[in-house]
């Protein structure tokens, strides 16, 4: 997966001219005065993200019993490994009023409209197969009626509704069996009467996707250290990682990491890996509200976190578990009080 990494030397950043530019100066929370006041966050505290999808389109016969083939996803566009018997427990075929273009302008900005979809039918692999044929899905678990398939991909059907030049077939394997949720593999098609092809295969290639990251970019945060008791507000974030807007009902975890030996470059470096090489990580789920105390969070051990200490790289991460998109919506670096 190729990966367009906007990387800048230590303590320093670089802007789109490739000259160096001052971090930028720690923000004092008031809790530096106060422990019991909370730490607020700040669109300048947040790092950025931009991503770019390129996926593969592809042909198919209409009016045929296409074979879909997920035997050779081994590999995610995230670069993590794929089991494609055991790691797929959902096969989705979905029919979006959307061109293959629009499709991945959406997925970038994370935001796929649902008045776009024009319908979906899916698979719940048992692990004990990794292709299916598309007279062989249900809809959403319930029989597919064979009569009402033949709407969708049938083009001779009487006014067919679908013209292959508005709108485009989506196939996506996810692990899990929430619709649109945890993908690990996409392909899009469409489909025309005089196309010999009759099966989708699903590999490492169908999706690709660069992305470039900034951590340099945010203000640290100064909080008091060796502190759990510590109030994270995010009611005042009003864009999140991507430049969507900041909705604080949407974050459903947050978790503080600490890197002992790490840079803000390393990390950059390591974007999609920042759980799996944290020195520590300790997480809790947010039910509701823009808020969160720190020393609710515990590691995967049941450890409860112990405050910051002034080694290596901590920092705050918020995330929305009902988006697509799995990274953080903000990533705050957090500092002890000078």
């Amino acid at each position: 997966m190729g990966l367009a990494l906007l990387l800048g030397g230590l303590g320093c950043r670089s802007d789109d001219t490739g000259t160096q530019t001052a971090p930028p100066a720690p923000i004092v929370s008031a809790a530096c005065g106060d422990p019991t006041a909370s730490v607020v966050i700040t669109d300048p505290t947040n790092y950025s993200l931009s991503d770019q999808f390129t996926i593969q389109v592809a042909t198919l016969k209409d009016n045929t019993n296409v074979l879909f083939d997920w035997s050779r996803l081994t590999t995610d566009f995230f670069g993590k490994a794929v089991n494609p018997a055991s790691d797929v427990n959902m096969i989705l075929l979905a029919l979006w009023s959307l061109t293959p273009d629009q499709i991945e302008a959406a997925l970038k900005a994370d935001d796929i409209p649902l008045s776009a979809n024009a319908g979906i039918i899916t698979a719940y692999p048992d692990g004990t197969y990794t292709s299916q044929t598309l007279y062989n899905f249900n809809l959403l678990g319930q029989p597919l009626p064979m009569d009402q398939l033949s709407m969708f991909f049938d083009t001779s059907t009487p006014n067919y509704a679908y013209p292959q030049d508005q709108y485009t077939f989506m196939m996506m394997a996810s692990t899990g069996t929430t619709p649109g949720k945890g993908a690990r593999g996409i392909a899009l098609f469409h489909i025309d009467p005089s196309s010999t092809q009759t099966e989708l295969d699903l590999t490492n290639d169908s999706t690709k996707l660069q992305y470039t990251v900034d951590l340099l970019q945010a203000a640290p945060v100064e909080v008091p250290g060796a502190t759990p008791a510590l109030t994270l507000d995010w009611s005042q974030m009003t864009t999140n990682m991507l430049g969507n807007a900041y909705i604080s009902s949407q974050i459903t975890e947050a978790a503080v990491a600490h890197y002992r030996s790490a840079t803000l470059a390393d990390l950059q470096k390591q974007f999609l890996d920042l759980e799996d090489i944290a020195d520590e990580w300790y997480s809790v789920a947010i039910p509701a509200g823009a808020s969160v105390d720190l020393s609710t969070m515990v590691d995967a051990a049941g450890n409860a976190f112990p405050g910051i200490d002034d080694t290596g790289v901590w920092m705050a991460a918020l995330f929305c578990g009902n988006c697509n998109n799995p990274a953080p919506w903000s990533i705050t670096v957090l500092q002890p009080c000078k």
